[in-house]
């Protein structure tokens, strides 16, 4: 009889637990893409910044002749805070590289100096 109260407790557990996380959605709620077209190179970088109950962050994409190549991640905060959605980010290109600089907080008037910094390299053909 003791076996078979655990097994319903252990069974109820797990329903408890599957419902609780479906109800928070399937994931990563995705924002519009900020696409860069690059003058040095004939692809473009594409920002996806995503959000996910109170966090964030953003994957970095190269796409060229249609085909999307993912460079990196960029961590978010853990309060909902979207900078790249928010407009404050900055990119630029040195050769290969790109680098995207972003301040993660909110009306915040910090020198780009004091913003992030992450570099990624442009994938060759």
């Amino acid at each position: 009889m003791k076996a078979v109260v655990r097994i319903c407790i252990a069974v109820v557990s797990c329903l408890i637990i599957l419902f609780t996380l479906g109800g928070c959605g399937s994931g990563r709620g995705y924002l519009d893409d900020i696409c860069i077209p690059l003058e040095t190179h004939e692809g473009e970088i594409i920002i996806r910044e995503w959000t996910f109950l109170l966090g964030s962050g953003a994957e970095i994409y190269y796409k060229v002749d249609g085909k999307e190549i993912l460079l990196g991640q960029i961590p978010g905060g853990d309060d909902g805070f979207c900078p790249f959605n928010a407009g404050q980010y900055a990119v630029t290109v040195h050769g290969n590289n790109v680098t995207i600089q972003w301040n993660d907080e909110p009306d915040s008037e910090l020198p780009k100096e004091l913003w992030y910094t992450k570099t990624f390299e442009i994938p060759s053909k």
